[in-house]
């Protein structure tokens, strides 16, 4: 860069783990064991496996920039450190905005106001709209979540900075959580799930 500091580009690739009855079988069956049930035999078993396959979904790129002017007492070390972290926290955020089954869900912290430990990191911004989600146990017993509502961001609060080294660019900053307003839905309370709207 013009003066010093550092540009990175980060390349994601996701990959789930393909985990269907038959694999969860043979996991449980022949390899699975805590610490008092382990063996050598279940271990290289374990080892040795090629049951485990990966799927590819898609592949997604960002760039994050650190100029020293702003950080004069760091080294290059930590410059290029804090540079590669942002990129690396800035891909995630493209893997998650354009793949659903990667999409980070975040419970409420509190109902009224309506908050939630996301920020910047998470790529939240002002035009952020999220889902609300609540657990329920189907006829069958197993747990499954609903839509009941959905919120946005509240913009006469800071979105919350939690990006790292936030705390070296904004030191005065006493922000620990988003603030969001009801866009619909009944009252919702801690431990709600929400999970941010496709293409938002």
């Amino acid at each position: 860069l013009a003066g010093k500091g550092y540009v990175v580009k980060t390349t994601a690739h996701l990959y789930p783990l393909d985990w269907n009855e038959e694999v969860a079988a043979i996991f449980y069956n022949d390899y699975w064991a805590d610490d008092k049930t382990i063996t050598e035999t279940k271990k290289k078993a374990f080892d040795d496996s090629n049951i485990f396959k990966l799927v590819y979904v898609g592949t997604d790129v960002s760039w994050a920039d650190v100029q020293s002017t702003i950080f004069t007492k760091k080294t290059d070390d930590e410059l290029i450190e804090r540079a590669t972290i942002k990129a690396v926290d800035a891909v995630i955020v493209e893997l998650q905005k354009n793949h659903d089954e990667f999409k980070t869900k975040t419970p409420l912290f509190t109902g009224e106001p309506i908050t939630a430990k996301i920020g910047v990191k998470e790529g939240v911004t002002t035009k952020s709209k999220f889902d609300v989600l609540e657990q329920e146990i189907d006829e069958n017993g197993k747990t499954k979540y609903v839509v009941v509502g959905s919120v946005k961001v509240d913009e006469d609060f800071p979105i919350w900075d939690n990006r790292y080294g936030a705390e070296d660019e904004n030191p005065d900053s006493k922000t620990d959580r988003t603030h969001f307003k009801k866009v619909s839905g009944k009252e919702f309370y801690p431990g709600m799930l929400i999970v941010q709207k496709k293409g938002k």
